[in-house]
C-alpha cells in the first residue's frame, strides 16, 4: 500500500494545478475519474472552478469527510524527485501526499458507514468551492491534511484578514516638498504604527498575530511628490485579537485613509472535547506510538468553512515541510502511517 500511495501522489504532482493552468485540472480529474471507478463521483463547478466529491455511497450525508485542494502556488520547477526516504516537488506535502492517502483510504475502505472526500481547486485562492460543496453536502465530522507537520494536530488557525490601504493628499514639485503632504510615507508610517503593537513573530512556535506589508503602490516620476499611495496587508490573527478593534485601531492611526477588505475569513478552533476528535488522538497515538503534540498553526486551510458550518474537524499532516518553497517535501513512510490513521478512523467515527 506504501508504494501505491507514493505512486498516486507522484502521478498527482506531475499535473501542473497552478489557478492559471485551467486544462490540468481537468487531466488530474480525468485521472482520479479513471483510477477510482469504484466510487461514486459527482462533479460541480462555481463560478468556473471545478470541484469534485467522491464517496462509497450515493449520499449527501456522511459520517466522515476528507477534505483536500489539489491547486498549488506556482513554481518555476515541477521536477518531481524522489530518495529512500521523501519526495520532493511542489505539492508533496501541501497537499497530494494527503489526497494521495485520502483517495487510498476511501477506496480500500469496506465499512457501512457514508465516507466522503471533497477534491477542491482554489484553497490557495479563496477556498470558494468548498465553501458551495458544505452548502450541498453535511457531514458528522471532517479530517483535513492540511496544516502543522510530523503528526501534530492543530488546535487553531489563524483568521485572515487581507486589506487595501489608499491614501489621496495633494503633490508638489520634488525640490518643493513642503508644498505637498507624500502619500506614500504617510502610508508607509501606518504599517511602522502597527508594527509597533504587532511585532513579526521570530518563528512558528511564536504564535500571534502577525501584519505582513505585502505591497505598496505609488508615485509617477522622480520630480513629484507622490499625492497617491496603496498599500497592501496580510494579517494572520489569532483568538487573542479583535478583528474589529484591529480595523479602527488603523483607521484611528488615520482618519484619511480609505480601508478596504479585499478577503477575509474566519479563525479555525478545534473542539477539543468532541467524541470523534478525542478519538482521532487516540488512534494516532497508538498508530504513530507517540503523544500527539497540538499546536495552533500560523497558515490557514478549508477547516475555516467546516468550523463556520459547526463541524468538528481535525488538521493534521504527516511529516514534511516547506510548502510553496524550494525544499517542500513529505515523508514515504508518513504518508502510510496516515493511511493506517485513517484506515481506522473510517471504521470507528461515531
Amino acid at each position: 500500500m506504501k508504494d501505491t500511495i507514493v505512486e498516486v501522489t507522484k502521478d498527482l504532482m506531475s499535473f501542473h494545478t497552478y489557478y492559471k493552468n485551467k486544462n490540468e485540472f481537468t487531466k488530474l480529474f480525468d485521472y482520479i475519474r479513471s483510477r477510482y471507478s469504484n466510487l461514486v463521483i459527482h462533479e460541480y463547478e462555481f463560478d468556473g472552478k471545478k470541484c469534485m466529491v467522491l464517496s462509497n455511497f450515493d449520499t449527501k450525508n456522511f459520517d466522515l469527510v476528507f477534505c483536500c485542494h489539489c491547486d498549488v502556488v506556482f513554481t518555476d520547477s515541477w521536477d518531481v524527485l524522489e530518495d529512500n526516504e521523501n519526495l520532493y516537488g511542489r505539492g508533496s506535502i501541501d497537499m497530494k501526499g494527503g489526497l494521495a492517502v485520502c483517495l487510498e483510504a476511501l477506496k480500500n475502505s469496506h465499512t457501512k458507514k457514508n465516507i466522503g472526500l471533497f477534491v477542491t481547486t482554489d484553497e490557495e485562492i479563496d477556498g470558494f468551492t468548498c465553501q458551495k460543496l458544505l452548502e450541498i453536502y453535511h457531514a458528522g465530522f471532517a479530517i483535513i491534511p492540511d496544516g502543522g507537520k510530523n503528526f501534530q494536530l492543530i488546535k487553531e488557525e489563524k483568521g485572515l484578514l487581507q486589506l487595501e490601504l489608499s491614501l489621496k493628499t495633494h503633490s508638489s514639485h520634488a525640490s518643493q516638498p513642503w508644498n505637498g503632504v507624500n502619500a506614500i510615507d504617510q502610508l508607509y508610517s501606518i504599517y511602522q504604527e502597527l508594527s509597533k503593537n504587532y511585532p513579526l513573530p521570530k518563528n512558528s512556535n511564536d504564535y500571534i498575530t502577525s501584519i505582513n506589508l505585502s505591497a505598496i503602490e505609488g508615485g509617477d516620476s522622480f520630480n513629484r511628490v507622490p499625492d497617491t499611495c496603496m498599500m497592501k496587508l496580510d494579517i494572520r490573527y489569532t483568538s487573542d485579537t479583535n478583528k474589529k478593534k484591529l480595523l479602527n485601531e488603523i483607521k484611528k492611526i488615520s482618519s484619511k485613509v480609505r480601508v478596504q477588505v479585499v478577503f477575509e475569513s474566519s479563525i479555525f478552533i478545534c473542539d477539543m472535547k468532541d467524541r470523534n476528535v478525542l478519538k482521532y488522538l487516540d488512534i494516532s497515538k497508538d498508530v504513530v506510538g507517540k503523544e500527539i503534540e497540538v499546536i495552533g498553526c500560523e497558515s490557514s486551510s478549508d477547516a475555516v468553512y467546516f468550523y463556520d458550518k459547526k463541524i468538528p474537524t481535525v488538521i493534521m499532516n504527516p511529516i514534511g515541510d516547506y510548502p510553496h518553497g524550494e525544499k517542500e517535501y513529505v515523508s514515504k513512510d508518513s504518508l502510510y502511517t496516515l493511511f493506517l490513521i485513517y484506515q481506522r478512523m473510517i471504521e470507528e467515527v461515531v
